[in-house]
């Protein structure tokens, strides 16, 4: 059975007897006990990450053993701490468990076993809480690489469909005009090839505006901003009735390659829901470099909806809401919707610079 490596840090020598006691009558578990007696020395052995478990007494000269717990987390220690005090007082146990100690013992009111319970249930939740973290690290990593899969295949589709259908369609189109113009003889002829010449220039317009749904060609040609001042009238071409102002204070390079993708899907999402749902006659989108951060904010005069129910706008919303905050976040960002009822609703994406979008 391997040992326990236990540190106490605490200035009272009967303290240290005691415990080393009750650890030397543990049934359960074997321990190897060692003892520092300021807060300074235990820094510098926590700092070594030598052990499997500390002990801290509570009061600690000028110190006390929850500054000793905030300044070992903020260093990256991830071993349990267990905190020992002499007076029992709910809001100093608050204080630990809100500090991150995994117990919190009163001196004098525990035994061995308690003890060894506490130190092994510690170092089973630690270990149990940082197998989740890593968990939840490797679905944001799943998850972020599924996006850019998801970019990958709608572009490589977009692709084939401008190559493929849309330069045939261009070329039956071609072919029934010129046929047209040859056919002079017979009205009737004519005006069915025209018919379908109008059925085809629509299905080439059609397939024009799936392609760039799927991935705008020009976000790869021209940049981000092109892009957005692109979608942005089209939009208002779709939705004569809306009013899109553009608050542009960025330029192109400033932009990770990586995050211009994300940045239009979360403006398209946007803007599409105020259209839809929102009644909006007036849209802000405004883009800038501020801080260090990157920050997106696409605003309406729309409807609104009370935070605690985003879907309430109407069908789909609730949906497009979660689709952007995923690809803010694992992108690196932050994301926070701002609405009610009587004033629409603002959405926010927010990009630290120094996260260059997570790959």
């Amino acid at each position: 059975m391997d040992r326990i490596r236990v540190l106490l840090i605490d200035d009272d020598p009967d303290d240290f007897l005691i415990v080393s006691d009750m650890l030397a009558e543990a049934e359960n578990a074997r321990f190897k006990l060692d003892w520092v007696r300021t807060y300074e020395a235990g820094l510098e052995e926590i700092a070594k990450k030598g052990h499997d478990v500390y002990l801290l007494d509570y009061f600690m000269g000028s110190h006390n053993g929850l500054e000793l717990l905030h300044t070992a987390a903020q260093k990256g220690c991830k071993a349990p701490a267990i905190l020992l005090t002499a007076y029992g007082n709910y809001s100093v146990d608050l204080k630990a468990m809100e500090a991150g100690a995994s117990d919190y013992l009163v001196k004098g009111q525990f035994s061995a076993p308690i003890l060894e319970r506490s130190i092994r249930y510690s170092i089973t939740s630690k270990r149990i809480e940082e197998e989740l973290k890593e968990s939840k690290e490797e679905l944001k990593l799943l998850a972020s690489q599924l996006l850019r899969a998801q970019e990958d295949e709608r572009k490589r589709i977009a692709r084939e469909l401008h190559d493929s259908i849309g330069s045939s369609l261009s070329a039956v189109k071609f072919f029934i005009e010129n046929l047209g113009a040859r056919l002079t003889e017979n009205p009737g002829v004519q005006d069915a090839l025209r018919a379908l010449s109008r059925a085809m220039e629509h299905a080439i317009d059609e397939s024009r505006r799936i392609i760039s749904d799927l991935r705008p060609s020009m976000l790869d040609d021209l940049g981000i901003l092109s892009t957005i001042k692109w979608f942005c009238r089209e939009f208002e071409s779709i939705y004569s009735d809306i009013v899109v102002q553009k608050d542009i204070r960025i330029e192109e390079l400033q932009i990770p390659q990586k995050l211009k993708i994300i940045i239009f899907r979360i403006i398209q999402e946007a803007m599409n829901n105020a259209a839809k749902h929102s009644k909006a006659g007036q849209i802000l989108l405004s883009i800038s470099l501020q801080n260090d951060s990157i920050t997106l904010c696409v605003k309406d005069d729309g409807i609104g909806f009370q935070r605690g129910a985003p879907a309430s706008k109407g069908g789909g919303t609730g949906f497009g809401l979660t689709s952007m905050r995923e690809r803010a976040e694992l992108s690196g960002g932050k994301f926070e919707i701002e609405s009610s009822p009587e004033g629409g609703a603002c959405v926010i994406a927010c990009w630290p610079i120094v996260t260059m979008c997570r790959p």
